[in-house]
């Protein structure tokens, strides 16, 4: 009797996350949460003006089922770095990072977060202006 192949080599693989001598691994999304993060990927885009909103009922219905204290991008891993005194707005670039990671890929998830949060001169332009759209 044949056995089946070790599926672990094509599973998809975690996303960890190096902050400041800590390792964050964040577990792929379940299949569940998965629906929930495209929702989220479809809100981000519209409030960051990638994409014109207003964002489709049906995306909001989905939005609406994350509970207060359900993280789908980050998973165990938020509790984790709450305990570990994480400032929030560093967790909330996380957590848009993860969105991006899971729903559109590395690539696009690492180009995102070098334009919004990479520190640049700001020359004669004001922070304000210099702001993503939506935010």
């Amino acid at each position: 009797m044949a056995t089946a192949p070790d599926f672990a080599a094509w599973a998809v693989p975690d996303l960890v996350i190096p902050l400041g001598g800590r390792t964050y691994t964040v577990r792929p999304p379940s299949v569940g949460a998965m629906g929930k993060l495209l929702a989220c990927a479809v809100l981000g885009e519209v409030n960051l003006g990638i994409v014109d909103g207003p964002i489709p009922d049906e995306v909001q219905a989905i939005l609406d089922t994350i509970g207060p204290d359900e993280h789908p991008a980050l998973g165990d891993a938020y509790e984790q770095m709450v305990a570990d005194g994480v400032h929030p707005t560093t967790i909330d670039r996380m957590a848009y990072y993860a969105v991006f990671f899971w729903t559109r890929g590395k690539e696009y998830a690492d180009t995102l977060a070098a334009v919004l949060w990479s520190p640049r001169e700001l020359g004669e332009e004001s922070e304000a202006e210099a702001a993503p759209k939506g935010s």
